[in-house]
């Protein structure tokens, strides 16, 4: 609030200049905060909800969740462009976690109590007990949902949003007057604008990934500092654009009340300058390692999308669009579910925190809409496409029809390109590490022989010890012997039982047991391929 206040004061300088401090100190806070003590807690949190459940059978660290929480206490107090679900999803996800490692619990009740605790902040801080119930299961996947867990998400998901109604109260967050849905014909205008809302989210996409992979990943400082600098961006666009300060959930009530320019063309900038304005300052804010959440930007980037497309309509079509208004929010749903491919809990959502039931019609058609045409596109990276390509799901597979398929029978060419000698140096590796965007790595000798593994993940920890002889430090030094390897006699079968022991996304194959020269490795990505083509064959 003292940050908006300054922000968002009627005066440039010096009232402006005070608050343009406030997003630098959050950022230099948060930096130093988790590079500190949990380096996993940088950016949003929905990639390490997404990742911990799929790949560590949805255990997180005690510290994690307690890191996130300061860590988005700072970025978010400070005025970072961002939403509040994403640290709350990561922290809620980890009290489930804490309970189900107490009690022991087995994998499969593990991640149902990770999810059910995602789902329980979800639907307590946007007061969305179906929605965050859905989103929390949905979120995982690009084309499926894990429904398992639906039943515990939605008993975690109520009992939380009572609990935290009955302290802070109850209702929708956002509220309107405006008409709302008024003949079919309009449905026509509600596809156009999911085709925009669409485009708009492949733009996010980009520009998001860009920010981090391209702009701040190139940069030669220290990730500690990132944050801070991710922060004076902010500051600087917010001296002429306050309204990127925050997640723009009062300001969106603003907008849908209708205080925005009257004038056509006006309003027409506005809307478009204020959601191009939103993707660069949430990109700044996250990419860069604050703690902050991308569904409530999406909700404010959409519900200006959502404004333009219905002023344009409202404008040339008036008898048939009376209210701009229902635009923005539809338009709120059919940009969150391009962006995260969440359609359903994108739409329930949205009418749970606006109330818009009567919309249910348009927020349907417009998130079908946005689903198919933004097949190819999420900004989580580690969303997989359905359960088959989840490791938590290894065991959903056929066991009797790998274990008939040897290695060598299913690939007659192995992957090779994140194998690297021993003496590669340091620097080269991390170096290749970023051209490749591979983590894990095989080691081999001169003969070709499998000396070993590495993780760049740890290398992270003694990186900065080593920025003096990052040239003379070689592969070989941080080199894991490993026995977690396959030969073309083993089964497939056996080659997913040493991936899931392994912890690594792939697995080496040398050409005997007693000849361990390294022919190529095997990732679990191509495995399930080798799955799903057997599948589409016998169909």
């Amino acid at each position: 609030e003292i940050t908006e206040s300054f922000i968002n004061s009627d005066k440039i300088f010096p009232q402006r200049f005070f608050g343009f401090l406030f997003p630098v100190v959050g950022g230099l806070l948060v930096g130093w905060l988790t590079m500190r003590w949990a380096p996993e807690t940088r950016g949003g949190g929905t990639e390490t909800y997404l990742k911990c459940f799929h790949q560590n059978s949805g255990k997180l660290k005690k510290r994690t969740t307690v890191v996130k929480f300061f860590a988005s206490l700072f970025t978010l107090g400070s005025g970072g462009s961002g939403g509040k679900e994403g640290p709350v999803t990561l922290m809620g996800a980890g009290i489930g976690s804490l309970i189900g490692v107490l009690l022991q619990l087995g994998a499969r009740a593990q991640r149902t109590l990770f999810l059910a605790g995602a789902a329980g902040g979800l639907g307590a801080i946007f007061r969305t007990p179906l929605g965050g119930a859905i989103t929390a299961v949905e979120v995982l996947y690009k084309e499926d949902f894990e429904s398992d867990a639906l039943i515990p998400a939605i008993i975690a998901s109520v009992s939380a949003y009572t609990t935290f109604g009955a302290f802070y109260g109850f209702g929708h967050i956002l509220s309107f007057k405006a008409g709302l849905f008024h003949t079919p014909f309009e449905l026509i205008f509600y596809i156009v604008l999911a085709l925009v809302c669409t485009a708009s989210a492949y733009l996010f996409v980009k520009l998001y990934q860009w920010t981090g992979e391209g702009f701040f990943a190139q940069l030669k400082i220290k990730p500690q500092y990132l944050p801070a600098l991710g922060g004076l961006g902010l500051a600087l666009l917010a001296l002429f654009v306050p309204e990127v300060i925050g997640g723009g959930l009062l300001f969106m009530q603003k907008v849908l009340h209708s205080q925005y320019p009257k004038e056509f063309w006006t309003a027409l900038a506005f809307f478009l300058g204020l959601a191009f304005f939103k993707m660069l300052s949430t990109s700044l804010t996250i990419q860069s390692g604050g703690s902050a959440g991308i569904l409530v930007p999406s909700f404010f980037i959409g519900g200006m999308m959502g404004g333009a497309c219905g002023l344009v309509f409202h404008q040339l079509f008036p008898q048939w669009v009376p209210e701009v208004t229902p635009f923005i929010i539809v338009g709120m749903a059919s940009f969150f579910s391009s962006v995260t491919r969440a359609s359903l809990g994108a739409l329930v959502m949205v009418t749970e925190i606006t109330g818009g039931y009567e919309l249910l019609p348009p927020l349907m058609v417009v998130s079908v809409v946005s689903l198919i045409f933004s097949r190819h596109s999420s900004i989580f990276k580690n969303q997989v496409d359905n359960k088959f390509y989840s490791k938590a799901h290894l065991w959903d597979m056929n066991p009797k029809l790998l274990n008939r398929l040897k290695v060598g029978e299913a690939f007659h060419n192995f992957s090779s390109q994140a194998i690297i000698p021993q003496s590669l140096p340091l620097q080269d590796l991390r170096n290749l590490a970023k051209k490749e965007h591979e983590f894990y790595f095989f080691v081999k000798d001169e003969e070709g022989n499998l000396v070993g593994r590495l993780s760049i993940h740890s290398l992270e920890e003694v990186e900065e010890n080593l920025e003096d002889l990052k040239d003379l430090v070689v592969a070989e030094d941080f080199c894991e012997k490993t026995s977690l390897f396959v030969t073309p006699q083993n089964t497939l079968f056996e080659a997913l039982e040493v991936l899931k022991n392994s912890g690594f996304d792939k697995v080496a194959v040398v050409e005997s047991l007693t000849k361990p020269r390294l022919l190529g490795y095997l990732s679990r990505q191509a495995i399930l391929n080798f799955y799903n083509s057997l599948g589409t064959a016998s169909a």
